[in-house]
């Protein structure tokens, strides 16, 4: 049996190998792979892979080790005004959603789809 790390880093590896190409400078490209990378972060929820708590923290984890998942993830948070709110799973519209609070951008009608946490109200 498999301990939570474990899972964790070979969830990391999975994603790591899965990632698509970028581009060089491609916003088309850099938010599918975006939307690519969190279609299997979401499949991975519901197939109990992962916890959504783990999905978050990997997710993190590549965004700061893997400079191409931080491209596109970057590239997707600063366009999410463009995106539909459907197009990308819950957990990539999540982490899209909380990348904007850090780059203290405005507020994009993804912002309904994610739950508000206690520590926000706060």
């Amino acid at each position: 049996m498999q301990n939570n790390a474990d899972k964790i880093t070979l969830a990391y590896e999975k994603l790591r190998k899965s990632m698509p190409s970028i581009g060089i400078l491609s916003r088309k490209k850099r938010i599918k792979a975006y939307i690519e990378i969190t279609n299997i972060v979401d499949y991975m929820i519901s197939a109990d892979e992962i916890s959504e708590e783990d999905a978050l923290f990997i997710l993190s984890m590549l965004m700061r080790k893997f400079a191409p998942f931080q491209k596109s993830a970057s590239m997707t948070a600063m366009s999410l005004e463009n995106i539909g709110r459907k197009v990308i799973s819950p957990i990539g519209v999540q982490f899209a959603v909380a990348a904007r609070r850090n780059l203290n951008l405005s507020e994009t009608p993804h912002y309904q789809d994610v739950p508000v946490t206690e520590e926000e109200i706060e």
